[in-house]
């Protein structure tokens, strides 16, 4: 004879009783549902080979559609504040387990007359998901035993300890919350979805894998935390089922690691529990799960789920694209990928009021130019001008790193703002800047291009605002054309070049 004081109005803990009949009851429904889910997909494969097996078919699903009835039915009646088992006889507790095994036997030997009838005649696919039948209603037959054990507060000390386990297993996860007939179609951005089903039992996953994969979707499967986290180190997946239940890490911790290390926007995971209840869907959802689908999961409702997930991860990240191309078109130019007139012109006027404040140091612009740009034009057209802009944009680029800023402000005009304070003698710097530029050899259409560089300097301790900054950069440059070009003007006593 078993403890039934911890079992009958006794709980260890708060919950614990609920805890123990979730475990017990969900050692019933969970191969009760994988046999429904078995006999959906064996109905699909023999529909498709023409088989007159409707009958036998009819059988084994209407013996389990009554074996559900019966047991929930019996579990109601025998568990809660209303139970009722405290007054049955031996007789009927025998008649109990003889109700509930009967439609159990007719889904056994419906699946062997079809075993042994059609063994030829049916695919390996749904032969192997009869024998897949069999077994779980062994399993069910197990569950049935247990149930009535313990209903009538006789469970061997084996089933007893089984149990214990269980509930010390459930309790750690309560703690931790305490703590913390449908058709898809599938559009093309969501098929081939790479979806990570973890759970412990062998079974679950495959009827989840096959009912995902059947929509074209990849699923990998993962029997405990740890092989969890490193399919996910292996490669992220799209989307995590996640069961709550596992025999190393419960779920509710393994969903705080993913969290950890991935935004929900990311890695979106559905937690998977026969414990249907408010306070734990609100705390996977707390915790960063985008969705929960209680046990026994309903088919069309577990497509639908997963779908949506995987449809609005599709869009989150089409929208992050979206959003980072406007930014790149409203901040570059399009021609050469460097800045645009307004980014230079606003970090310009913001790095200035720095100054004023004194919050920076004082710092140079340069106003630069491609000497001669309207004879390219003229000799080689805009095309060749295009090339000739890209090559003096990416030479610029190279030399003209963060902190310091480079944007093109129309045609052939280039503003550099120079912030970095160890970047050393403005002479030198500007004359790496000319070699550089007269070094270069624009390729285009079989001719070779030399250009030079014009540009003039200005400094904010010899300006008023930014605009005065900008004009005595651009009064250099002017200078530096009328000098003969290829040169620098870092101010009125001084140049460099040519």
């Amino acid at each position: 004879m078993g403890n039934t004081d911890r079992y009958f109005g006794k709980p260890t803990s708060k919950g614990a009783e609920e805890i123990l009949l979730t475990q017990i009851k969900q050692e019933f429904t969970t191969p009760a549902d994988a046999i429904s889910d078995y006999i959906e997909l064996i109905e699909k494969n023999i529909n498709e080979s023409n088989l007159n097996v409707e009958d036998e078919l009819e059988q084994i699903k209407t013996g389990c559609i009554k074996l559900i009835a019966q047991y929930e039915e019996a579990f109601k009646e025998n568990t809660g504040l209303n139970a009722t088992h405290e007054n049955k006889t031996p007789e009927e507790y025998s008649e109990l387990r003889h109700n509930l095994r009967t439609p159990l036997n007719a889904i056994i030997g419906y699946s062997e007359i079809l075993i042994e009838d059609l063994e030829e005649d049916l695919s390996e696919q749904s032969l192997a998901d009869l024998q897949a039948i069999i077994s779980l209603s062994r399993e069910i037959e197990k569950a049935i035993e247990k149930f009535v054990d313990y209903i009538r507060g006789a469970l061997n000390d084996q089933s007893e300890g089984e149990v214990n386990d269980q509930l010390e297993s459930a309790e750690a996860l309560f703690k931790s919350l305490g703590n913390i007939d449908y058709t898809f179609e599938l559009n093309e951005h969501v098929q081939n979805s790479d979806i990570l089903i973890v759970d412990d039992n062998k079974t679950n996953c495959e009827v989840l894998e096959r009912r995902l994969t059947a929509q074209g979707l990849i699923c990998r499967k993962a029997f405990d935390g740890k092989s969890a986290i490193k399919e996910v180190n292996k490669k992220i997946p799209d989307l995590i089922l996640l069961d709550v239940i596992l025999p190393d890490i419960n779920g509710l911790e393994l969903l705080k690691t993913f969290r950890s290390d991935h935004q929900s926007d990311s890695l979106p995971v559905i937690m998977v529990s026969a414990f249907n209840d408010v306070d734990s869907i609100a705390k996977c959802i707390q915790l960063g799960a985008q969705d929960y689908l209680p046990k026994p999961l309903n088919g069309t409702i577990l497509l639908a789920k997963v779908v949506s997930c995987l449809e609005r991860k599709f869009f989150r990240e089409r929208e992050k694209e979206l959003v980072n191309e406007l930014h790149i078109r409203a901040t570059t130019d399009q021609l050469t990928g460097i800045y645009n007139r307004r980014v230079v012109f606003e970090a310009l006027e913001k790095s200035y009021a720095e100054v004023q404040k004194g919050e920076r140091n004082n710092f140079s612009v340069i106003m630069l130019d491609i000497d001669h740009f309207k004879k390219v034009n003229d000799t080689y057209g805009h095309a060749g001008g295009d090339e000739v802009l890209k090559v003096m944009s990416s030479t610029l680029n190279q030399i003209i790193s963060e902190p310091n800023i480079l944007g093109r402000i129309g045609g052939e005009e280039f503003l550099a703002v120079i912030l970095d304070d160890q970047l050393g003698d403005m002479n030198t710097f500007c004359d790496k800047l000319r070699n550089a530029i007269k070094g270069n050899t624009v390729k285009f259409e079989g001719n070779s291009i030399k250009i030079t560089s014009s540009g003039g300097v200005a400094n904010t301790d010899e300006s008023q605002n930014a605009s005065d900054l900008v004009n005595k950069a651009d009064e250099r440059l002017y200078e530096a054309k009328k000098l003969g070009r290829d040169k620098f003007i870092l101010s009125k006593s001084s140049n460099q070049g040519g």
